[in-house]
C-alpha cells in the first residue's frame, strides 16, 4: 500500500520539471503515477496541488522572462523589417502611380484616334467575316462530301458483308460436299483394299490350282508313259508268241 505525506514539496517541483522536459504538463494524476513508478511513495492531493501551484508560478515567470529576452533579441530585426517593408511599399506605390499615368496617356491617345481605329476595325471585321463565311462554305461543302463518301463506304461495307455471308454459305456447302467426298473416298479405299485382298486370295488360289494342274499333268504323263510301256511290252510278247507258233507249224 502506498505511503502518505512522505514526499517533499521540492521533490514534487523537481518532478514537475522532469515531466515538462518530457513534453508532459504536470497534474495530480501524472505526478501520482510518476512517484508510484519511481519508488511507490504517495501523498495527499492537497500537497501535490500546492507544489504544482508553486511550480506553475515559477514556470510562468520563466516563460515570461524567456519571451522578454526573445523580444529584446528580435526587436532590431523587426524594426529593420518594418523599415524595409515601408520602403518597398513606397517604391511599389510609385511604380503603380507611374503605370496608371502611362495608361491614362495611352487611353487619351487612343480616344483621339478612335475614329480611325473604329474604321480600320470595321474594315478588318468585314474582311474577317467574309473570310469566315468562305471558310464556312468550304467546310460545309467538305462536310457534305465526307458525308456522301461515308454513305458510300457504309453501302460498300453492307455489300461486302452480304457477299461474305454468301461466300460463307458457299464455303459451308463446299465443306459439306468435301466431307461427303472424303467419306466416299474412304469407303472406296476400303472397298479397293477388300478387292486387293480378294485378288491376292484369288492369285494364291490360282497358283495353287496351277501347281495342282501341273502335278496332275506330270502324274498323267507318267501314267501314260507307263501304260505305253506296258502296251509295247505286251505287243512284243504277243508278237514273239505269234512268231513261236509259226515256227512250230
Amino acid at each position: 500500500m502506498a505511503r502518505k505525506a512522505n514526499i517533499a514539496k521540492e521533490e514534487i517541483i523537481e518532478a514537475c520539471w522532469i515531466l515538462i522536459e518530457q513534453n508532459t504538463f504536470p497534474n495530480i494524476p501524472r505526478l501520482t503515477e510518476y512517484f508510484k513508478r519511481l519508488d511507490g511513495r504517495g501523498c495527499s492531493n492537497t500537497t501535490l496541488l500546492n507544489a504544482i501551484t508553486e511550480w506553475e508560478e515559477t514556470y510562468r515567470e520563466q516563460q515570461e522572462s524567456d519571451l522578454s529576452d526573445l523580444a529584446e533579441h528580435i526587436a532590431p530585426s523587426v524594426k529593420r523589417f518594418s523599415r524595409d517593408l515601408v520602403q518597398s511599399v513606397s517604391v511599389l506605390l510609385d511604380e503603380k502611380i507611374r503605370q496608371h499615368e502611362d495608361a491614362l496617356s495611352l487611353r487619351k491617345a487612343s480616344l483621339e484616334g478612335r475614329s480611325d481605329s473604329l474604321s480600320e476595325a470595321l474594315t478588318y471585321t468585314t474582311d474577317a467575316l467574309q473570310e469566315t463565311r468562305e471558310r464556312l462554305s468550304e467546310r460545309s461543302a467538305r462536310t457534305q462530301f465526307l458525308e456522301e463518301e461515308n454513305e458510300k463506304l457504309k453501302q460498300h461495307q453492307t455489300d461486302i458483308l452480304a457477299r461474305n455471308r454468301v461466300l460463307e454459305s458457299e464455303l459451308g456447302l463446299l465443306k459439306q460436299q468435301l466431307n461427303e467426298s472424303d467419306a466416299k473416298l474412304n469407303q472406296a479405299q476400303v472397298d479397293l483394299a477388300k478387292q486387293d485382298n480378294q485378288i491376292d486370295s484369288l492369285q494364291v488360289k490360282l497358283r495353287d490350282a496351277q501347281a495342282e494342274l501341273t502335278q496332275l499333268k506330270m502324274n498323267h504323263v507318267s501314267q501314260y508313259d507307263q501304260s505305253m510301256k506296258d502296251t509295247l511290252t505286251e505287243l512284243r510278247n504277243i508278237t514273239k508268241s505269234l512268231g513261236n507258233k509259226q515256227g512250230d507249224a
